[in-house]
Parts: C-alpha cells; structure tokens; sequence
C-alpha cells in the first residue's frame, strides 16, 4: 500500500500539532497559576542576635524590651520587677508564656521604635505574620558596667519554640542571646 501524502493531509497534522502545543501551554500556566501561594508568608527561621534591645524607658522599671529588625520585630515582655537595680549574685529565671511572653512580628512596611512606643499606633502599618512563644525561659544576670555608672542586664534565652496565628510551629530558633540592656545606677 502506497500511502500519499498531500499537501491538505501535511496542513491538518501541522494544525493538529499547534493546537496540542496551545492546549499544554495552556495547561501549564493554568498549573501554574493554581498553584502559586497566595500570599501566605512562611517563616523559615528567627534570628535577632546581632540587632541590638530597644525600649520605651531606660529603667529597671521597664517591662517592654524589642528588637526591630526591618519589618520584623521580636518583643520581650517581662514580669514587673524582674529588672533589679543591683548586681545579680544568682541568675534570675523567668518561664515563656507563664511569667513573661515573646512574640515575633512581620509588618507590611518597616517599622521604628513608635510603633511600641507610642501612644496611637502607626498608621498603615499591618501585622502580616503574628508568632507567640510557647514554650522558653529566660536567664538575665546584672552587673555593674566598667565605669560603675550603670546596669547591664545580660539577657538570654532558652529553649524558645513559636506558634504562628495559624498553628504552624517555627521550629528554627535562632535566639540564644536577646542582648544587654543597660539601666542608670
């Protein structure tokens, strides 16, 4: 058998090819589409230990320490009185969440200080991601600085786990150190 092969037949294979070609593109973008995330962000890890502690006051009667690193935050709440005016002979414990609490924050722009220290927040400015400590403890030991004029307080934390507004647990701690923060003698 002789097959023939026309110029009609050859057109209908060439159209045949371009549509299936259409209809994968077609396919894949649509799998594309349907699969991009929708804007949730996933927190991958947390690490503040190289930006240094902020604070509303500069006293032991402070109770609200943060870190502000961009568009996250860290902020550390401590039980009043936990800050003493006097150098620590023993390390003081403090239990996350029962005594003292520690969340972490991603902001839709960069934040500053005012956004904790003001009275009215900022305006515009929207928590995208919104994480509580769970489970830590923190350690904090005072001493004198080297010119005796102030208060270092060496804050440090242990064994931090995250939950996010989700229920997602952020297993990637990076928060050994939370600074020194330093009070007037």
């Amino acid at each position: 058998a002789l097959k023939i092969i026309t110029f009609e037949s050859k057109l209908k294979t060439m159209k045949s090819n371009t549509l299936m070609r259409k209809l994968f593109l077609a396919v894949l973008l649509m799998s594309l589409f349907f699969s991009c995330s929708d804007g949730d962000i996933t927190i991958q890890s947390i690490s503040f230990n190289e930006i240094g502690i902020e604070s509303c006051t500069q006293s032991t009667a402070t109770t609200l320490l943060f870190k502000i690193n961009g568009t996250e935050s860290l902020a550390l709440q401590l039980p009043e009185g936990l800050l003493k005016s006097s150098v620590s002979e023993q390390t003081i414990q403090s239990s996350i969440p029962n005594q003292a609490t520690l969340n972490y924050r991603i902001f839709s722009e960069y934040i500053s200080a005012s956004y904790f220290c003001s009275v009215l927040p900022e305006i515009g400015v929207n928590v995208i991601k919104d994480a509580y400590a769970t489970a830590g403890t923190i350690f904090i030991n005072t001493s004198l600085s080297e010119d005796g004029n102030n208060f270092e307080h060496k804050i440090q934390l242990s064994g931090v786990s995250f939950t996010d507004q989700d229920g997602k647990r952020i297993t990637d701690v990076n928060l050994n150190d939370f600074g020194i923060f330093t009070t007037p003698k």
